[in-house]
């Protein structure tokens, strides 16, 4: 397991999850001391958010398949940065499917990803904010086209060319992934950062397909980024049908950072403009979780 970015600075290893753990469903007794534990654990969290950062640092998130709530992950996670460090944070839309980005920020698009491969870094973020919209939580937003036929041209070039211009003036960048990771744009996306999120729904077979992709980036050079990878487990709900969240936890708990459940939520189901505040306390809580879970990972790279 990765090492935290500073001493004193720990990171919930998978069996600590306490969002995993009240999903397991198993039997416990009285609960002494929830509070004093509870506290920790959000302090800690609390740490993490606020680490600071000393270089940019580029997340990515994907999924195998579709439907599995990566763009919802991605915008949540910006959201909770932006709310929590008040720093400049970028969503990249890397999606060639034209993703609901800017539909899930309730962003306009300005210019995409082509266009500011095209026009490559202005020298000052003041500059560049005039190409890039923002929601109201602070988060910029960069389609990947500003069409369907645009999205679909996307490739390692023009994220290349697009991320060069703008990496340096967000200390933190969220890579909004489309499916699969055996791709030539994918891996050029893989090779640049430093903390992977990997959404799956929580059935036997999303798990399965996460674990054979986890298996191919090991085997395929990319075993310390595995390392710093989180799996999250999307529209859980207590005691539903599906895989054994604690069985999803073994499987990849010697291979990745982390597992984390963001439980079903009502707000999460309408596919629109997402607010962070219309969550439910316990979606919150985890996607507050999720997030500086992935930072402590993308820093300690």
């Amino acid at each position: 397991m990765s090492s935290p970015p500073s001493p004193g600075t720990p990171r919930l290893a998978p069996h600590l999850d306490p969002w995993i753990t009240e999903l397991a469903g198993a039997e416990r007794g009285p609960r002494r001391g929830r509070g004093g534990r509870a506290k920790k654990t959000d302090e800690a969290v609390a740490a993490l958010l606020a680490s600071p950062i000393p270089t940019p640092r580029r997340l990515a998130v994907i999924g195998l398949k579709g439907g599995t709530g990566k763009t919802t992950l991605a915008v949540a996670m910006g959201m909770t940065y932006a709310r929590v460090r008040g720093e400049n944070v970028l969503l990249f839309d890397a999606d060639t499917r034209h993703g609901s980005l800017p539909l899930r920020t309730g962003v306009l698009p300005v210019a995409s990803a082509h266009d500011i491969a095209v026009t490559g870094d202005p020298g000052r973020v003041e500059i560049l904010a005039g190409s890039l919209g923002r929601s109201p939580d602070g988060v910029w937003v960069l389609p990947s086209g500003r069409s369907a036929a645009q999205s679909a041209e996307m490739d390692e070039r023009v994220y290349t060319g697009a991320m060069n211009a703008v990496y340096r003036h967000f200390p933190i960048t969220i890579t909004d992934c489309g499916a699969g990771v055996a791709t030539p744009l994918m891996q050029r996306v893989l090779s640049g950062c430093h903390c992977l999120v990997l959404a799956t729904t929580a059935n036997a077979d999303g798990v399965l397909t996460t674990e054979s992709a986890v298996d191919w980036l090991q085997r395929t050079g990319y075993g310390e980024l595995v390392k710093r990878s989180i799996v999250v487990l999307t529209n859980v709900t207590p005691k539903g049908p599906g895989l054994s969240l604690e069985d999803a936890r073994r499987r990849f708990a010697s291979s990745c950072s982390s597992v984390f459940a963001i439980p079903a939520d009502r707000h999460l189901a309408l596919g629109s403009t997402l607010d962070l505040d219309k969550l439910a306390p316990p979606t919150r809580a985890a996607v507050t979780r999720l997030a500086a879970a992935a930072l402590g990972a993308a820093l300690a790279a």
